[in-house]
């Protein structure tokens, strides 16, 4: 009788260990596989998150045709760029950034308007500038007519420049600078050129109100883009911008003339600036070139404005043509 109860004792832990086994493998069974079903439950792979990239620039690209289609103001389109230039290829942000420029040029006349057709304007911006107005601080300015101008030219991407004692707009290509990460290596350097130019803007009055040295850097620098990028979407627009410095360095401006007017002697300044920029740039380029021989021609006449010399100054413009 007691080995029937021990056997039975036997079987009946058994049984129950057996059990508990096996609900212990079911149980772990299902976690691994609610485990594995969780860590596959969505994986993004390149191929998804490429195509999802491609959709959302689609989009980003509809709306921004649907903003210019819509006739959005400058300063609605500088937000959208705001926030999204970034999100797209660098080609789709040249073509966003290249209609934003195309259209503040068209714009421009008629914004130029708002700075001429109220009389009070010119006065009160001369009021306001000739105690050296920071235009990021206009929220300092009483009058509301003119602070309103003055926000609507700085949201719209435009900055104030003055000649000849009036004030008027102009493009704030320092502003562009914040696009440069995501458009391409041509526009990137085009943007870099042209705030370089609104920054510090090469005459005024018709006088040169930067260095010779500058003058001559600026068109080297020009000069590089036009032989690194000649199929730049601005390869024309540089290419005039060159062309106006070309000018620069070989006749000055009318109030700042390479040659005095009354002795017909070269500008000493001038003289030293060339001889230096030559001695510095031992390879020649074609405008070094020019230089060069330019500056040999007038040593042979003994830096005079000659006819030999105007002679040259009008074949160099000529070839640009």
């Amino acid at each position: 009788m007691k080995n029937v109860r021990n056997s039975f004792i036997k079987n009946f832990l058994l049984i129950v260990s057996t059990a508990v086994f096996a609900v212990g493998m079911m149980a772990g069974c299902k976690f691994e596989d609610n485990k594995a079903s969780a860590n596959n439950s969505y994986k993004p792979t390149d191929s998804n998150t490429a195509a999802n990239r491609v959709v959302d620039q689609e989009k980003i690209m509809e709306q921004y045709q649907s903003l210019l289609k819509n006739n959005a103001s400058l300063a609605e389109i500088v937000k959208f760029m705001d926030g999204n230039v970034s999100q797209v290829s660098s080609n789709n942000a040249v073509m966003i950034v290249d209609e934003f420029e195309k259209r503040q040029k068209e714009f421009l006349p008629e914004f130029e308007k708002k700075f001429v057709e109220n009389g009070d304007i010119q006065s009160k911006m001369a009021e306001a500038f000739l105690q050296e107005f920071d235009i990021s601080k206009i929220d300092s300015i009483e009058d509301e007519e003119l602070q309103m101008l003055l926000k609507e030219t700085k949201e719209s991407g435009y900055k104030v420049e003055t000649a000849e004692g009036t004030f008027f707009p102009v493009i704030n290509y320092e502003v562009y600078k914040k696009y440069s990460d995501y458009v391409t290596d041509d526009f990137r350097e085009y943007i870099n050129i042209m705030a370089v130019e609104s920054n510090n803007t090469p005459a005024k009055d018709a006088a040169l109100v930067i260095s010779w040295e500058e003058i001559l850097n600026r068109a080297l620098k020009q000069e590089k883009f036009i032989a690194g990028y000649p199929d730049s979407i601005r390869i024309d627009d540089i290419k005039g911008l060159y062309k106006r410095y070309l000018s620069f360095t070989l006749f000055g401006l009318n109030n700042t003339p390479l040659f005095s007017y009354d002795s017909n002697t070269m500008n000493s300044e001038a003289k030293q600036a060339y001889v230096d920029v030559l001695k510095t740039n031992s390879k020649d380029s074609g405008y070094l070139k020019i230089l060069r021989d330019y500056m040999s021609l007038m040593e042979r006449n003994g830096y005079k404005l000659t006819n030999e010399v105007k002679k040259y100054q009008e074949q160099v413009i000529e070839k640009l043509d």
